[in-house]
């Protein structure tokens, strides 16, 4: 069973309120607020334990919970290790189980990312009111400020494409001559509405590599629903995704969605206590990769044509510290002819997006986004790279609000891109 905020009571107490938190939390930074920080959430959530205040009944009170990156900077700083992510969503899940969530979130939640189909739809309704005018009339009307955070957020979506990843696999989907491992590709929800590209570029990779791709039937991974509290779908998504990879004998389980290869490893914990699918999310959970990890493992090939560029890299937080894969992308991106790394610094802090949080907490995420863009402009680089669709279109949308020349793009496209540029005898095409 999965725990409940009662039962991390002895968690919550090994806080000594030292204070090293605050020299890592992105939100204290911003807000200096006491409550923004892992200490001043945990005294919050300790309160409540102890009868001070019903945690379920404090909206007030709530907003620190809520505001909460998950992160996971305190957790690794922290030299009495409070998991204080693991808390705060299980605050969550105590006060979902209670209130449940706002009709919006709710509607999210249950009715779009429940089912893969469901996205599709409305990935196909954005398109269309990208590019029927219906924009255009939103922006000049004034209609988005009558959506508060939501109309604020507006800008942070990307051109939506005509066609989903699933539509285009029979046209990029090719098996190696001679296959020297085969994987399952979990196609996330962002890869396949909203960055078929990237995924293309990531299964031209693997095939090049001659590394055999299947991709299985798949709905959202469940880490937007952990983070809201919605423990019960959080399980049933989780069960429904085990079921369809289980089809499949592969090495490997690989995703170029670092918050899905997170969230999908993270099934053995969610379920090691369910007699029929503990197991097999234990054997599952086990082969999940990222991506560059899987690649630095296997090997892979280093005949590349030329990228001539400056490039950084931004740690999304599911890979740096839930995955601990740092080096890995690093290590890809070093081994492209032309590119000049440069390292950033706090590349490692959170970006602001962390999921639906730049929509939900829009001004918020913006004053932690401007962060990450003053250390990307100091770094001189052409190229923004990451390795989480979220935070790609978090930093997009910084690029273009502070007028920075640079893109952001992810690091299987700039290795698809070496790897096209190879027969090129001199410079590089543009990515």
């Amino acid at each position: 069973m999965v725990k409940t905020f009662r039962q991390y009571e002895e968690d919550i107490v090994r806080c000594n309120r030292c204070g090293f938190c605050e020299e890592v939390c992105p939100t204290y930074k911003v807000t200096g607020e006491e409550f923004s920080l892992a200490r001043g959430r945990n005294r919050l959530m300790r309160q409540s334990m102890e009868g001070h205040f019903d945690l379920t009944k404090e909206r007030e009170i709530n907003h620190h919970i809520y505001s909460c990156l998950l992160c996971g900077a305190c957790v690794v700083t922290c030299p009495s290790s409070v998991i204080t992510d693991t808390l705060v969503k299980a605050a969550r899940a105590e006060i979902t189980r209670a209130n449940g969530n706002p009709f919006p979130i709710r509607m999210a939640l249950h009715g779009v990312l429940a089912r893969q189909r469901r996205l599709t739809l409305g990935a196909k309704a954005l398109r269309f009111y990208q590019r029927s005018g219906a924009r255009w009339l939103a922006r000049h009307t004034g209609f988005l400020g009558l959506l508060g955070s939501l109309g604020k957020a507006e800008g942070l979506l990307p051109d939506i494409p005509a066609r989903t990843l699933r539509e285009r696999l029979p046209e990029v989907l090719k098996k190696p001559l001679k296959p020297r491992h085969k994987v399952a590709y979990f196609a996330g929800c962002m890869m396949n509405n909203f960055f078929p590209q990237v995924a293309e570029a990531s299964l031209r990779v693997f095939q090049e590599n001659d590394i055999e791709v299947v991709v299985p039937t798949s709905n959202c991974c469940g880490i937007p629903h952990e983070a809201y509290g919605e423990t019960e779908m959080h399980i049933k998504l989780a069960k429904e995704n085990l079921d369809s990879f289980r089809r499949f004998d592969v090495e490997a389980v690989v995703t170029d969605c670092a918050s899905c290869a997170h969230g999908l490893h993270s099934y053995a914990e969610l379920l090691k206590d369910d007699p029929q699918y503990g197991p097999l999310a234990k054997e599952f959970a086990a082969k999940v990769k990222e991506a560059s990890q899987y690649l630095a493992e296997v090997g892979f090939k280093k005949e590349m044509g030329p990228v001539n560029a400056t490039v950084t890299y931004h740690d999304p937080c599911h890979a740096v510290r839930g995955l601990k894969v740092k080096d890995e992308p690093r290590q890809i991106l070093k081994s492209i002819p032309g590119v000049k790394f440069v390292e950033m610094n706090e590349s490692d802090w959170c970006c602001g997006g962390a999921g639906s949080y730049n929509v939900t907490h829009y001004d918020l995420s913006q004053k932690i986004l401007a962060r990450k863009m003053n250390n990307f402009k100091k770094t001189g680089a052409q190229y923004l790279a990451t390795s989480c669709p979220a935070c790609l279109m978090q930093l997009a949308h910084g690029l273009d609000v502070h007028q920075l020349p640079g893109r952001a793009i992810h690091v299987m496209q700039l290795l698809d891109q070496a790897y096209q540029n190879r027969a090129v005898k001199s410079g590089a095409r543009a990515v």
